[in-house]
């Protein structure tokens, strides 16, 4: 079991994954089915209580082996990571209170690009980003992972129109649908695509609920097969905005 070469893009099947500990049981256990070890995050104190779960709100992965995290990330997490080959780096700011002070480790690595609202991203995250060669793109969207969706290095689904132009300018193939109102979070009035689905292997990603509940799910099934990409429901109910699955390792 070794970290993914491409941060959150597994080039085989991936046997870790980085899942929030809300994830309803049942779904819980249908992801257990596919990927051997799961890591549940723990609540990352001082953020509000419907996000404090989220992988995507307590952690980046800007290159192959390397985590950067909220100082709070709990240590019990850190250590879990730390055993699957992670080199872990604290960031300087502690994510707190409401948008745009809970945003500093919300970024979408996509291949080569990084796509985060660099007004309130952590400075340690900027500086491996930049230290490791990845384009950065600036988006008023600051909750950019869990606004997108990521396929490959070459495509990702979004409803941001800021993220779509920036990819589109990138050269990367994006898929523009509308907010899916029918995407769950609690205290919220609709979650983000990326905040609910989360690559498997390199020709399947998961969905946290059923596709077909989603308003935009033909289009998205469409621009799947494309790329010869396979969903996975996780569940018959509503999908649910949990913060992103995050792939760590592969085998």
């Amino acid at each position: 079991m070794k970290p993914l070469n491409s941060p959150y893009i597994p080039d085989t099947k991936v046997t870790a994954m980085f899942v929030s500990h809300n994830m309803p049981e049942e779904m819980m256990s249908l992801l257990e089915g596919l990927i051997p070890v799961l890591i549940r995050t723990m609540d990352l104190e001082g953020l509000p209580d419907p996000v404090k779960s989220h992988p995507d709100m307590q952690l980046v992965i800007p290159a192959e082996g390397v985590i950067v995290h909220a100082p709070n990330l709990h240590p019990k997490v850190a250590e879990r990571l730390k055993d699957l080959g992670y080199i872990l780096v604290s960031g300087e700011k502690t994510p707190a209170g409401s948008y745009p002070l809970d945003i500093p480790y919300n970024v979408a690595v996509v291949g080569d690009h990084a796509f985060l609202n660099t007004r309130y991203s952590d400075e340690v995250v900027l500086q491996w980003l930049k230290k490791t060669g990845k384009t950065i793109s600036h988006v008023n969207q600051g909750y950019a992972k869990c606004s997108v969706c990521i396929l490959n290095k070459e495509a990702v689904i979004t409803s941001d129109l800021g993220i779509y132009r920036a990819a589109l300018g990138k050269n990367i193939d994006v898929l523009l649908i509308p907010p899916q109102r029918s995407i769950s979070i609690p205290g919220y009035d609709y979650g983000f695509i990326g905040g609910s689905t989360g690559l498997v292997s390199s020709k399947k990603i998961a969905f946290t609920g059923d596709l077909k509940t989603l308003d935009s799910w033909e289009s998205i099934l469409l621009f799947l097969q494309k790329y010869g990409i396979t969903p996975v429901t996780l569940g018959a109910s509503a999908v649910l905005d949990l913060g992103s699955l995050i792939p760590l390792c592969t085998v």
